[in-house]
């Protein structure tokens, strides 16, 4: 079982969506901080792939590991997160720079726009939706959300 389903799915939903674009390539990866506990991609994950279940989840106050394995470089997350205090979602974009919004979605929408090389103002929160919907059916579409949800049959 995990230890929250819903955001180990959402964050599994962005991982996918953001390395079939490009965004998210080789050890890179999105967070989704909820209060005082991180969830990330774990250790030796691969992105396009990756599964509720290789969520790791660590306490953002120390980088002590809930769930998982953490990855390597968890600590340069935790320190993004720690600099920005407004960002419940921190994404190390392909190009090695990071990016920070308020909401996971957000994130995903920025960090998409940062690798186009677009514009990188902030959105309105409808925007953000309807782009994250339309980002989420393409993925569905594509097959690249094949297995990304947590099954019951399926053990962690």
């Amino acid at each position: 079982m995990l230890v929250r389903e819903q955001p180990a799915t959402d964050l599994t939903i962005a991982t996918r969506i953001l390395a079939r674009s490009g965004a998210l390539v080789g050890d890179r990866r999105i967070t989704l901080r909820l209060r005082d506990v991180m969830y990330i991609g774990g250790r030796d994950v691969e992105l396009s792939t990756m599964t509720p279940y290789d969520v790791a989840v660590v306490l953002s106050s120390d980088g002590s590991t809930l769930h998982g394995q953490a990855p390597s470089d968890i600590a340069d997350y935790l320190e993004v997160h720690r600099r920005s205090p407004h960002a419940a979602s921190v994404a190390r974009t392909s190009d090695g720079d990071y990016v920070c919004a308020p909401t996971l979605r957000g994130c995903v929408v920025a960090a998409l726009r940062r690798v186009r090389g677009e514009n990188e103002t902030s959105a309105d929160d409808a925007t953000i939706e309807a782009v994250w919907l339309d980002l989420v059916s393409q993925a569905r579409i594509s097959g690249a959300l094949i297995g990304a949800f947590p099954t019951e049959n399926e053990a962690p």
